[in-house]
């Protein structure tokens, strides 16, 4: 039978079985291994009213806390988000990052 992705669109490799995680987007329960997951670090306030903030603010150079968050997507949510996008068929064999790496992950020969 002929497939479609290499990895039949999961990350499991050797085990058996993975945990549950909820889509934000819609509720639903892909698999951990499955969900395109994103990590996004956002400012706790809007722009609009940070200015207000420091101009309230009695301690003088005070940094906002920010908001980190691991946002799991299933995969319907992700193509509808335009998180990540369908390939054609010969595109779907490169395997390279289409995000830059962080420079903590590559290795001190590739530089």
């Amino acid at each position: 039978m002929t497939v479609k992705r290499r990895n039949h669109g999961r990350n499991r490799k050797g085990r058996g079985h993975t945990k549950l995680v909820n889509c934000d987007g819609c509720g639903s329960k892909p698999a951990k291994d499955k969900a395109v997951k994103r990590f996004t670090v956002r400012n706790i306030v809007d722009k609009s009213s940070v200015r207000d903030l420091e101009e309230a603010c009695a301690i003088k150079g005070f940094e906002l806390p920010k908001l980190y968050l691991k946002i799991h997507y299933c995969i319907s949510c992700a193509v509808h988000r335009k998180t990540v996008r369908p390939r054609s068929a010969e595109n779907r064999k490169i395997r390279v990052h289409t995000r830059p790496l962080r420079e903590s992950f590559v290795k001190k020969d590739q530089k």
